[in-house]
């Protein structure tokens, strides 16, 4: 994936793009944001940002692929919607007070248990590596 210096949304002018840190998200920050049900503003475009790369590191942790074998580009719709999933995960957990998720814009829902296990499931068709302990 790559990012434009700048992009336009339907609420403000140009957002400025985020620096990546080496860690390439599955989706974008748009993706995030509407997951969210957020507007991407220069306040939150860093956060969301943040979120993803986190969230694809994790995937990447999980699929253990070696470099000479990488995802197909664009990546699949399952790892895509891990690292959406896990993002939402990220970012809100600044937001969880016990158990429960709240924000101004997106109101309030419960932390879902088996959100690490939906997102591995998702994972599997793709992990190479396995090992027995």
């Amino acid at each position: 994936m790559s990012y434009s210096t700048a992009y336009s949304n339907a609420f403000d002018a140009v957002v400025p793009t985020p620096t990546p840190t080496g860690t390439w998200p599955y989706a974008t920050v748009d993706e995030l944001a509407a997951t969210l049900r957020i507007r991407v503003t220069p306040a939150t475009v860093d956060g969301l940002q943040r979120a993803l790369e986190t969230a694809a590191t994790m995937c990447d942790q999980f699929m253990d692929r070696p470099d000479d074998q990488p995802l197909p580009d664009p990546p699949p719709a399952g790892v895509v919607a891990t690292n959406i999933l896990w993002a939402v995960d990220v970012y809100k957990s600044a937001d969880a007070v016990i158990g429960l998720l709240g924000f101004e814009q997106t109101g309030t829902g419960t932390l879902s248990a088996g959100t690490v296990a939906r997102g591995e499931a998702w994972l599997v068709p793709f992990k190479i590596n396995w090992a027995v302990a």
